[in-house]
């Protein structure tokens, strides 16, 4: 090759080069301009959408395929299959303390109770079972005036003054009279209007 053609292609060549140096260097000069501008910014999410759009334009990403692509999961059918386990029903939660229903009668002589169930119009309530116990201890509380401490572990007073036999090992009953009153009777038949001190 002769020398002159040899310098020309070398002086190309080195043009070239220079070239490249040179659009490389505006490039990256104007991309650092770019930057300097985002970091200028004051507030925070504009800065940080300022290096998002730098970024975006630098790399471009490719789009995620679209969703009918990707194919759908199977449909499951709303009848239970028959080789599943039988639901267990759910313990249940015992209510609030404060939501319980109060008995609207608690506090209320036996008069007054009946009162407020005939204006509510609710039923009386079935009279409590006849009691039958034994007498373990006659306690005397003042004249014709006695207490009974029964097998069950209750003791029942006389409400009313009234000379009234039982001894111990004699069986007794107790029944409900009416407005809550309650009697016992001993086993000549013979009976008292009590209460319950235990």
């Amino acid at each position: 090759m002769p020398k002159s053609r040899k310098s020309t292609v070398t002086v190309k060549a080195i043009y070239a080069v220079v070239t490249i140096a040179s659009l490389s260097t505006a490039a990256m000069a104007q991309q650092s301009d770019v930057y300097h501008a985002c970091a200028a910014e004051k507030d925070a999410s504009a800065r940080l959408a300022c290096f998002d759009r730098v970024d975006s334009a630098r790399y471009p990403t490719t789009s995620a395929p679209a969703a009918a692509a990707v194919p759908a999961a199977p449909a499951v059918s709303a009848a239970p299959a028959r080789s599943a386990a039988p639901a267990v029903a759910a313990a249940p939660v015992a209510a609030p303390a404060a939501s319980r229903q109060v008995d609207p009668d608690i506090g209320l002589d036996a008069r007054q109770a009946r009162r407020e169930r005939a204006q509510r119009g609710a039923p009386e309530p079935a009279p409590p079972a006849l009691i039958e116990a034994t007498v373990v201890k006659v306690i005397e509380v003042g004249p014709l005036l006695s207490a009974f401490e029964l097998s069950n572990g209750q003791i029942w007073q006389q409400s009313e003054s009234m000379r009234f036999s039982a001894e111990p090992q004699q069986k007794v009953t107790i029944r409900a009279g009416l407005l809550g009153a309650f009697f016992l009777k001993n086993t000549a038949g013979v009976s008292v209007r009590v209460h319950r001190l235990r």
